[in-house]
């Protein structure tokens, strides 16, 4: 709630309510409002503000609020002039969060007084809807009215305040909203769900009675149909004394409503319970306790989602289809597709059946935003509750984005990537003192692949993270960085950082920050082979941990053709970044690259770039 300028409340106060406007006081009409002819030393107002105003006292008696009685000296008041007033309440000493509410006619009684139905309607609309007791300030401007429309104040900003007093004020209580609400029942034991208050609704950090929504998703019975009801702390507590009645049901007894009003179950007379029919894999539930509310779900999230849109084609696609991890989709519920920037692009996404609609002239069944079109992040919905096409759009500012969305809660993010060169390795390796180690970045849609070498030598834990400027902590690169999963000799550290869990030694990287996706794989070997020993085995290599290098001695290798591979497997393997077979250069190693053609018996091989941008290798 915004202070408002006190001219402005002189000018307004006639019919004014509540104002939430904040006028500066040196523009607009107020500037032209005379000061009255009325003096602030020849008027003063002996307070009756009481201690405590109780909204329910004074509406049950039909009686107004008192705020306080003025007097004006004697042939003060210029002719054909009244006296009115304003008051004005804050929950703030800095009236930062002001309601101003006009006093009664002062022609009808000489008291200044206000009503409560007026307090109470502006004191929900304006500050708060929350009916619990507070501490409010309280304080009351005089004007002057002359000859029925000239408006004057009485004195001068900041000097024309009286009854200036803190009150503890209680709103009528209407509504009671708790501030957390349980499934009870569901694919659990009634009573124990009621006892152990497993299943709890979601809700915001804001104040229940500003945002009453609570939401939740839970799994459904493994058999049959899902039974429930709703209770908060006091229904819960109820039933561990045998009193279910306490418990919220539907409102007009049809158990299956997917939307409709709830109400505990004594005002009803019956227990009203809740019912998804049996084929839900979750159900989710969704209460507006300001309204009293509720909409039921039966969850069923699709295998598959593409994308369609200004980046492929509007019409049944599914060439662009989102990335997810091998586990069940409600174990993980989120989507990825990482797509090139570069234009401004609108689209839309759906999963295979929506698609399938569009052949014969349907696209109500693919997901837009609840939100604007350019939010880039939100809930979505099927165009067919949206009422509209609500697609998404991006101004192609970024080189990439990344859209990921939850099936499960069905919300969306869409990130800007702009992806740089190299990430740099730092941790326990160099006494997170040096980030010298390096990935590079090996495909434009986000993947940084290489070796770094993984010690702790200063018994710290065999940590690290990356650095996308080396030396910078901005922005880094940690494990929740990974949110799409970390996998193979990597797991999570202590507080953000990530561990190699197989011990010392070199590890082969990938890093895919379009997806959030880390693995590791620990070089046991890294080995050579080729033409020179009739591609049938390794030369195992040495680990040289000064060097930051891999030494062989006698390998003998040919100008026929030989690679370096890990852990005797082709999977990962390193050779040379031409077009040439078998390739000469041995300065710029890449992954599946061209054998290599270069002869000798001593090989190093430098895999982690710490003194070059590429991975090379050196032959005697």
């Amino acid at each position: 709630m915004k202070k408002l300028s006190i001219y402005l409340m002189a000018f307004l106060s006639i019919g004014l309510v509540a104002c939430t406007e904040n006028f500066d006081p040196e523009v607009g009409p107020q500037s032209n409002l005379p000061e009255s002819l009325l003096q602030t030393s020849d008027v003063s107002v002996s307070s009756t503000i009481p201690n405590t105003i109780k909204i329910a006292d004074y509406i049950n008696s039909e009686t107004p609020i008192p705020i306080g009685v003025p007097t004006v000296k004697e042939g003060a008041l210029p002719a054909n002039t009244t006296l009115k007033a304003d008051v004005q309440f804050s929950r703030t000493p800095d009236f930062s969060e002001m309601i101003t509410i006009p006093s009664n006619s002062l022609e009808e009684s000489n008291e200044i007084s206000i009503s409560a139905e007026a307090l109470q309607n502006a004191y929900f609309s304006e500050i708060t809807k929350n009916p619990n007791t507070t501490d409010l300030y309280v304080r009351t401007i005089l004007y002057t009215v002359t000859n029925g429309d000239a408006v004057a104040i009485v004195g001068k900003p900041g000097e024309n305040y009286y009854t200036e007093k803190t009150v503890s004020f209680t709103p009528l209580n209407l509504l009671e909203i708790a501030p957390a609400y349980y499934i009870v029942g569901g694919p659990n034991d009634w009573a124990a769900s009621a006892a152990d208050r497993s299943i709890k609704f979601q809700h915001s950090d804001e104040d229940v009675y500003i945002d009453p929504v609570f939401t939740v998703t839970f799994d459904a019975a493994k058999e049959g149909d899902t039974w429930f009801a709703i209770g908060d702390d006091k229904a819960c507590d109820a039933v561990g004394n045998g009193d279910w009645s306490q418990l919220f049901g539907i409102v007009g007894g049809d158990n299956q409503a997917k939307e409709g009003k709830i109400a505990r179950r004594s005002e009803l007379g019956g227990d009203n319970s809740f019912c998804v029919p049996a084929g839900a894999k979750k159900i989710r539930v969704t209460i507006d306790m300001m309204e009293q509310t509720f909409k039921v779900e039966a969850v069923n999230i699709a295998d598959s989602y593409y994308l369609i849109g200004d980046m492929g084609t509007w019409g049944n696609d599914k060439s662009l289809k989102f990335s997810h991890s091998d586990k069940d989709v409600f174990d993980d519920p989120v989507f990825t597709y990482v797509f090139a920037g570069g234009k401004e692009m609108w689209f839309a996404f759906g999963d295979a059946a929506a698609l399938d609609a569009i052949d014969a002239g349907d696209w109500n069944q693919l997901f837009g935003t609840k939100g604007a079109s350019e939010d880039m992040s939100g809930s979505f919905d099927r165009r067919s509750n949206l009422g509209g096409d609500h697609s998404f759009h991006v101004d192609g500012s970024a080189k990439f984005y990344r859209f990921q969305i939850n099936a499960l809660d069905m919300t969306y993010t869409i990130t800007p990537l702009n992806f740089e060169p190299f990430i740099y390795y730092i941790g326990a390796t160099d006494g997170w003192a040096n980030a010298e180690q390096k990935l590079a970045l090996t495909d434009d849609g986000g993947i940084y692949t290489g070796y770094i070498y993984c010690a702790d030598p200063n018994g710290w834990g065999n940590e690290f993270k990356f650095q996308r400027v080396a030396g910078s902590w901005d922005n880094e690169i940690n494990f929740g960085t990974f949110s799409g999963g970390v996998s193979g000799d990597f797991v999570a550290g202590g507080g953000t950082n990530i561990k190699a869990n197989a011990g010392e030694g070199v590890y082969y990287i990938e890093a895919n920050l379009a997806t959030g996706t880390l693995k590791g794989v620990k070089v046991n070997t890294m080995g050579i082979i080729g033409d020179f020993n009739g591609w049938g085995g390794d030369v195992v290599m040495t680990w040289n941990a000064t060097d930051y290098c891999f030494e062989a001695t006698g390998a003998g290798v040919n100008t026929n053709g030989w690679k370096f591979r890990v852990n005797s497997d082709w999977g990962i393997n390193l050779g040379g970044n031409d077009s040439v077979e078998p390739s000469a250069n041995i300065s710029d190693l890449v992954a599946n690259g061209k054998n290599l053609g270069v002869a000798g018996s001593t090989i190093k091989l430098y895999p982690t770039r710490k003194t070059s941008d590429k991975i090379y290798c050196t032959v005697e």
